[in-house]
């Protein structure tokens, strides 16, 4: 019984019996030659192919590495004619409350840091209790031109407003510092409290900020630090005790920090 075999289409069929011719000689020649060619040439194809994936893979390796994020920089313009004004606006935290000493605050820390760039005159609107709507009626109570302003409100809004009605408080803040010191560096600090309660003010008051053209400094991170708080119960120097929300001196010292930070100091 013969056995049936499976050729190729491209092969050339004899007349009979399943077998096929044998291709002619000058085929086989030329057959020779293009192995003999593939075989000189592949090893060397294959080496230069192995180099430029090395180069590459090289190239990946080598590359320069992408500069590391750094916070934003305000850029302030110091007057030569006169002292630096600076704005303060903001609550209990700009106030000062829970410090030892007045030089403690965050306020007098940042104004410290700025006088050794030249002399620095500092003006404050607010105090405890002050919310976003009640710092703008306080601006009508001072006069410009200011250099750089700072805006340290939403404590006290975090338990008392919805983000929204926050969000149209801290922009009508914004716009009366704005017709106060329409060229004024202006730095927005984040609201000071835990995650919950100062996250969904701070997504609200960042574009708003930066519409302005100021830049955010986040204050949540360091309120979750309880080193920077309190204790609670533990007195103040000149009378009070401290709670457990308000920063003590390490917090004033870790705020200011933050401050000066975004100024370049």
């Amino acid at each position: 019984m013969g056995v049936a075999r499976v050729i190729p289409a491209d092969r050339s069929r004899s007349s009979g019996g399943g077998r096929w011719d044998r291709p002619p000689a000058w085929a086989l020649v030329a057959m020779a030659l293009c192995l003999a060619g593939l075989i000189a040439l592949g090893p060397s194809v294959l080496r230069s192919g192995t180099v430029r994936a090395a180069g590459a893979a090289e190239s990946t390796a080598t590359a320069t590495p992408a500069a590391p994020h750094r916070p934003t920089e305000v850029l302030v313009e110091r007057p030569a004619d006169r002292p630096l004004r600076v704005l303060f606006i903001g609550d209990s935290l700009m106030w000062g409350s829970f410090a030892s000493d007045p030089s403690l605050t965050y306020r007098a820390l940042v104004t410290a840091g700025l006088s050794t760039e030249g002399p620095v005159d500092a003006v404050l609107v607010g105090g405890p209790g002050e919310s976003a709507a009640e710092a703008t009626e306080g601006l009508t109570e001072v006069t410009g031109p200011f250099d750089l302003v700072f805006v340290e409100v939403g404590a006290n809004d975090s338990v008392a407003l919805t983000p929204a009605r926050f969000s149209s408080d801290y922009a009508a803040l914004l716009d009366g510092v704005r017709a106060l010191a329409p060229d004024a560096a202006l730095v927005c600090d984040g609201v000071w409290n835990g995650p919950d309660l100062a996250t969904p003010l701070d997504r609200e008051l960042r574009p708003v900020c930066a519409a302005r053209g100021g830049v955010v400094v986040p204050l949540s991170p360091l309120y979750v630090d309880e080193t920077l708080r309190g204790p609670e119960g533990s007195p103040v120097p000149g009378g009070g005790v401290r709670d457990q929300f308000h920063p003590n001196d390490a917090g004033h010292a870790a705020i200011a920090e933050a401050m000066l930070a975004v100024l370049g100091l």
